[in-house]
């Protein structure tokens, strides 16, 4: 096996003593790339470093970085290892638990690369990924970006193994006899990407037994192909900034319209990832309509006087404060009593049924609040409760959520979840009164 070829055609090499921070999870995969680039550093004088997250979701995750580290230490490679509880973000984020721990990876990857210095990060995908990814972003419907699948470089990342075959890689590992362990939830089939490897490739292969490297030099084709429409829908946008007027887009070709639409996205740095193309679709209607629209990451639309822009939304909301009998507190746009007065002029009255002895606090909506309100048919998210009463994505985060013991319990124009109800056992009054 040998990467130097690739490796000098993406520019993967750090300049000479440079650091690659090489992200191992002690699988066969990322343990082969980190043997391999610990190998070639002596020759192409740069030093490699690894990196290992702990997800906090198996049993067995204290193994996988025992092997990582052994092998390290025998090596005199440096060993940088992180700890996240995956299953705790996901219900922050409100995100599934794959592009959770893809997330948190990154996140991982690259502070460690900016308090070592590091000048590449190299994960360990291979052709095998590759083809795969490209064949779940066609299932998703994706466009040509998705389609590129998943790019040699970005920045600081690079990816050594993305033209080596799964069968290159298993014959390395026994070359030179590198210890690795298997990850049991790489036979789960709940995850759909196991299922396309355990269930659908075989099949796919007695048709084509060359199928995972075709797909792979299809995606290479259209990557070339994708970048330079990519150039001629830049040509179109400001040189800087996240304005576009209405004109400009409407009168580009259809075609450049969604990556004009997706390069401005870029600019806002809040991650596209769950951008698609409904989101994209939508940004052309508001061109044409006018208005406001919510999207992902934390971002959204605003297209007034011709002109679309996109930012991100305020994200300023006062911080989690408890609330005590009598004492007024200032929160978002108004003031918050707990026992308040109902005949004191307040806008909007909540009443609470839980005892004094429970920790009652006001706060901002986060992504995995969800209510059960009265008569529905279970609960729902918080976001589209917003949604249903007409709440201005622009106000939700500075709509105070009432919390009972750190659970979202009522919010004010949305109500009151069912176990809090005041006929089940109490009947506290919280009074908000809106600030002129």
């Amino acid at each position: 096996m040998d990467l130097t070829g690739w490796m000098a055609q993406w520019n993967m090499f750090p300049p000479p003593g440079g650091v690659i921070l090489c992200a191992v999870s002690g699988g066969r995969d990322s343990m082969c790339l980190l043997h391999y680039l610990h190998q070639l550093s002596r020759e192409r004088d740069f030093r490699v470093a690894a990196a290992h997250l702990n997800h906090g979701m198996r049993r067995t995750a204290e193994r996988d970085e025992t092997l990582v580290r052994t092998f390290c230490a025998g090596r005199e490679i440096p060993f940088y290892a992180g700890y996240e509880k995956v299953y705790d973000r996901v219900r922050e984020w409100d995100l599934g638990v794959e592009e959770t721990g893809r997330r948190l990876r990154y996140e991982f990857l690259t502070r460690t690369a900016a308090e070592i210095g590091a000048a590449r990060i190299a994960t360990a995908h291979h052709m095998g990924d590759q083809a795969e990814t490209v064949l779940l972003n066609l299932l998703r419907g994706t466009g040509p970006e998705g389609l590129g699948g998943i790019p040699p470089v970005r920045g600081k990342l690079i990816r050594p193994l993305l033209n080596t075959s799964r069968q290159e890689i298993e014959e390395y590992l026994d070359q030179w006899g590198v210890s690795y362990v298997e990850d049991e939830t790489n036979t789960d089939l709940s995850y759909a990407r196991n299922w396309l490897r355990l269930q659908i490739w075989p099949e796919l292969e007695k048709i084509n037994g060359a199928a995972r490297e075709n797909i792979a030099r299809a995606a290479g084709i259209l990557r070339r192909e994708n970048t330079y429409l990519d150039e001629l829908a830049l040509r179109r946008l400001p040189a800087e900034g996240t304005s576009l007027s209405r004109e400009a887009l409407l009168s580009a070709p259809e075609v450049l319209r969604p990556r004009m639409l997706r390069l401005l996205i870029d600019r806002l740095h809040c991650g596209k990832k769950d951008f698609g193309q409904v989101h994209l679709t939508a940004l052309e209607h508001l061109a044409e309509s006018g208005g406001m629209l919510d999207l992902p990451g934390g971002a959204r639309a605003v297209c007034r006087d011709g002109v679309l822009t996109l930012e991100m939304a305020d994200r300023t909301a006062p911080g989690e404060t408890v609330l005590r009998p009598g004492c007024p507190v200032r929160w978002g746009e108004g003031v918050i009593c707990l026992g308040g007065d109902v005949r004191s002029g307040a806008d909007e009255v909540i009443r609470l049924g839980c005892g004094p002895e429970r920790r009652i606090s006001v706060r901002a909506w986060r992504g995995g609040d969800r209510l059960t309100l009265p008569d529905s048919r279970g609960s729902r998210s918080l976001k589209r409760l917003f949604a249903d009463v007409g709440i201005d994505p622009a106000r939700r985060d500075r709509m105070p959520v009432i919390c009972v013991d750190g659970q979202a319990a009522a919010v004010f124009r949305v109500g009151t979840d069912q176990a809090f109800l005041p006929e089940k056992n109490g009947n506290i009054i919280i009074t908000w009164k809106k600030r002129p």
